[in-house]
């Protein structure tokens, strides 16, 4: 008698249409695996994933509107049994270590052949801890240890204000693309410009930069 095994859903998030159609063809080719959904607006993807209720989300940390990080913390919380694969550009350890710690199960970059992704993906279904080949260990070292940087005193919606308003949207705009006030926008634009004792928005777009909450791309 053959043994019924489980297929394994997975929710691809990025950016370019063109990335996450090229990863959906190649993990369709695997039979434990199925495609259950597909995002690429920041804002859209908690509520398209709680819907979806997919076993493996493989999220980039670029995203318009939140970025993955965020997106990672968000949903680790509300969903306990959901593995989170880390799928990025970024290679610096400091992004490996923030990405764990808000309940990433894997770190994969996208320089990884197609093998390493169905491994990661098989790894982190397992409830086990998948990093890229040439990342080091150490990083699970330096976890717990960012408790003084004051990006992780914002709440989650001073977080959504600060990379909107870092993505040149005018505070107008923040308000409709997070359906609240103009005035609730405008406090917490300066409760989160207090918090990282930042006072003028060159300087915000640069720490957004620096903490990966937005790219030049």
């Amino acid at each position: 008698m053959t043994e019924h095994r489980r297929t394994i859903g997975v929710f691809l998030t990025d950016d370019h249409t063109v990335v996450r159609q090229a990863l959906a063809e190649m993990i369709a080719r695997q039979p434990e695996f199925k495609v259950v959904g597909q995002c690429g607006d920041g804002l859209q993807v908690a509520e398209q994933v709680l819907a979806a209720r997919p076993d493996v989300l493989v999220l980039d940390i670029v995203m318009p509107g939140i970025n993955g990080l965020d997106i990672c913390r968000v949903l680790t919380r509300r969903m306990r049994n959901l593995a989170v694969l880390i799928l990025s550009m970024h290679d610096d350890e400091e992004f490996v270590v923030r990405a764990l710690e808000n309940g990433a199960s894997g770190y994969l970059t996208k320089e990884a052949d197609n093998g390493q992704l169905i491994e990661a993906l098989h790894t982190v279904f397992r409830g086990e801890l998948y990093l890229a080949p040439g990342l080091s260990r150490g990083v699970l070292q330096r976890l717990g240890r960012g408790g003084d940087d004051p990006y992780e005193q914002l709440t989650a919606r001073e977080r959504q204000v600060l990379q909107l308003i870092a993505e040149s949207k005018t505070n107008r705009e923040v308000a409709d693309a997070l359906g609240i006030a103009v005035k609730t926008v405008e406090t917490h634009r300066a409760r989160l410009m207090r918090k990282l004792d930042i006072h003028d928005q060159t300087t915000l777009v640069k720490y957004a930069l620096r903490k990966g909450v937005i790219s030049l791309r």
